[in-house]
């Protein structure tokens, strides 16, 4: 005869059968593969923009609740985050801080590096700013970012069919730079996947992909580099739908964040822009692959509501 110990192991295993069916069922019925990306996060906060102690604390308060927001949408692909990830200089403190806040994500996540993770040295100035540092420096920290986030290269692809995923690094002289190598990568990565509708993420947005609403915007500086070159490539791989960025801290407030023509590059292409995280209201984008067409679309994570005005669809 079944004991009571021998039954409710029974009755426990079934049920946690039955639920990963019923998950299961509901992945392969999903229409599309959503990815959530995310803007510097520039972790845990920049205390140079955010002196105020209270201040600071609600902003942390606003990414630990980013992390209970994403954790409880069950449609998440992945995760996707666009470059300044630390908060100023790369540091072995801002890296131990990182590994415990993304520690409780519980979605596949996918980093890129921006400026902030390899330009400055690791001492800031008197005033407490960061220092433009040596290339030496820059070379050390970058194989620091891809040793602490176990990356085989510093950029490289993934497949969500139909779609080709191609994720770039900000690698200097200028703050959103590809050197030779990588252009070289991109070029040959993209004629090989002409088919296959493409997005790419990098720090830097494109050149004139918002209006000049500061003198630090669509600068040299400010956008991905180098220009010319990547100009060619890019008209010359019309599969190329979305350029994902952030770097320029756009809030959803500024009217270059989602607007008609002004973020559309070319005739195919079009930069979506992410504002950072180190602010007390926080905006996300999901990006929705459905096998036809692009869904984008802005979260609040303040109001926690969906704002439809900046739904977006891309079609191939």
């Amino acid at each position: 005869m079944m004991n009571r110990r021998s039954f409710l192991k029974g009755l426990l295993a079934g049920l946690g059968a039955l639920l990963w069916q019923q998950k299961g069922r509901a992945a392969e019925a999903q229409p599309y593969q959503r990815i959530v990306v995310l803007g510097d996060p520039h972790l845990p906060v920049r205390v140079l923009q955010h002196p105020d102690k209270a201040e600071q604390e609600r902003i942390k308060a606003a990414k630990n609740a980013l992390i209970k927001d994403i954790n409880g949408w069950d449609d998440v692909t992945a995760v996707v985050v666009v470059g300044d990830i630390v908060e100023q200089r790369a540091v072995p403190a801002e890296y131990a801080y990182i590994r415990k806040y993304f520690s409780r994500l519980q979605k596949p996540l996918w980093v890129i590096n921006g400026n902030h993770e390899f330009r400055y040295k690791d001492a800031p100035d008197a005033k407490g700013k960061p220092v433009v540092a040596a290339p030496a420096i820059w070379r050390r920290k970058l194989q620091a970012f891809q040793d602490f986030w176990q990356l085989p290269s510093r950029w490289y692809t993934k497949e969500l069919a139909p779609y080709h995923l191609v994720f770039l690094s900000a690698e200097g002289p200028q703050n959103t730079q590809l050197g030779e190598e990588q252009l070289q990568w991109l070029a040959a990565d993209l004629a090989a996947h002409r088919t296959q509708p493409t997005l790419v993420f990098f720090h830097g947005p494109l050149m004139h992909t918002l209006l000049t609403y500061s003198k630090s915007v669509n600068t040299v500086r400010a956008t991905a580099q180098p220009e010319k070159e990547l100009d060619a490539i890019l008209q010359a791989n019309p599969q190329v739908q979305l350029w994902v960025s952030g770097h320029t801290h756009t809030p959803a407030t500024n009217y270059s964040y989602a607007a008609p023509g002004i973020n559309q590059y070319n005739d195919h292409l079009t930069d979506i822009h992410n504002a950072d995280l180190d602010r007390k209201t926080i905006w996300t984008n999901s990006l929705y692959l459905y096998p036809d067409h692009i869904l984008v679309r802005t979260f609040n994570h303040k109001t926690r509501a969906w704002m439809p005005e900046f739904d977006r669809t891309f079609r191939h």
